[in-house]
């Protein structure tokens, strides 16, 4: 799974550093947030379903929802971000052949959105 995860980060660095104005750690840390926190909100949902004491979560205030969204974002950067530890995975993944590539990008790409596609699945469900 870690290495997975790795190539999962070093799949959006190397999608974010193509442009101009590239800020690649930027976007990997922005997606990652992002996607982490929709699992979150399935395992919320799920949780929410089977313990009816948790549906206070359900409507939460905007503003809690912004302050949550960005101190989750301040702890992706502390917890995931190491530039040495990313170069390592440029390195070791850039060799890769194209049949390779293209395969990796699909898994990560089905990761990425079948992660927020959960969370639409199942809200007809849950409620």
């Amino acid at each position: 799974m870690s290495n997975f995860y790795s190539y999962i980060i070093y799949k959006v660095y190397t999608w974010g550093n193509r442009g101009s104005n590239a800020t690649p750690v930027l976007n990997v840390l922005i997606v990652l947030t992002f996607v982490h926190y929709v699992q979150l909100l399935v395992i919320q949902s799920i949780l929410a379903r089977i313990f009816p004491s948790l549906r206070f979560l359900e409507r939460p205030n905007r503003s809690y929802v912004a302050i949550g969204l960005l101190v989750f974002f301040v702890l992706h950067y502390l917890v995931f971000y190491n530039k040495k530890r990313w170069a390592t995975y440029v390195e070791k993944y850039k060799a890769e052949t194209e049949k390779k590539k293209r395969k990796g990008s699909f898994f990560v790409l089905l990761y990425l959105i079948g992660s927020i596609m959960l969370l639409f699945l199942l809200l007809p469900v849950l409620f």
